[in-house]
Order: C-alpha cells, then sequence, then structure tokens
C-alpha cells in the first residue's frame, strides 16, 4: 500500500511536470492560445485527484506530508528538467545537476 501512495503522489508530480513543458512546446503566449491549452489538457486533471489521493492516504499512514511533499517536489524537478531537455532542447548545467542533487537530499532528509 505504501508504494501505491507514493506510486500515486509521483504519477500526479508527472503529470504536472508535463503541463508547463507541452504549454511551451506547442503554444505561443498569448491569451487565445492559453486558452486553447486548458482546455485541452483538461483531461489531465485526472493528475490532481491522484495526487490529491496520494496525500490524504499518505497523510494517514505516514503521518508526514511535508515527506511527501518534498517527494513531489523531487520528481517535479527532475521530470522537468529531463522534459525540458528532451522537447525544447535545453541544456542541462552543472547547477542544475546540483540543484537536482541537493533536492534529493532534502527529500531523504524529510523521511527521517
Amino acid at each position: 500500500m505504501n508504494f501505491f501512495i507514493i506510486g500515486a503522489i509521483v504519477f500526479g508530480a508527472i503529470v504536472f511536470s508535463l503541463l508547463p513543458i507541452l504549454s511551451a512546446y506547442f503554444f505561443q503566449p498569448t491569451l487565445k492560445d492559453s486558452i486553447k491549452f486548458n482546455v485541452y489538457f483538461l483531461p489531465l486533471f485526472l493528475g490532481n485527484i491522484v495526487l490529491s489521493w496520494g496525500f490524504i492516504q499518505g497523510s494517514k499512514i505516514f503521518g508526514n506530508t511535508v515527506m511527501l511533499g518534498g517527494i513531489q517536489t523531487g520528481v517535479y524537478a527532475v521530470v522537468v528538467t529531463l522534459l525540458s531537455m528532451l522537447f525544447l532542447q535545453h541544456k542541462i548545467s552543472v547547477y542544475s545537476i546540483i540543484g537536482l542533487v541537493l533536492i534529493a537530499i532534502g527529500t531523504i532528509f524529510l523521511n527521517k
């Protein structure tokens, strides 16, 4: 059950990581395209439902929502970085790698 809850949080974070990358890749920064983007990606609302369920169940089982938030933040940072490299052809810098390592360390400390 614990892995299922963590999986729900990871899934929700991945879904929300997709939104800014897909927005930057497929749409121009105009109000019309912003509205179109939100209508097209409305089904991704499922990610919010799964993420909320993970937090509710995780707080009951682990009693530590800070740790769950740390996991979500870490997954979000890693996925956004990877998707930016893949779709937007951004180069990863040494500072990005250091930041990701610090997020991973922080998440580990939040679990203690």
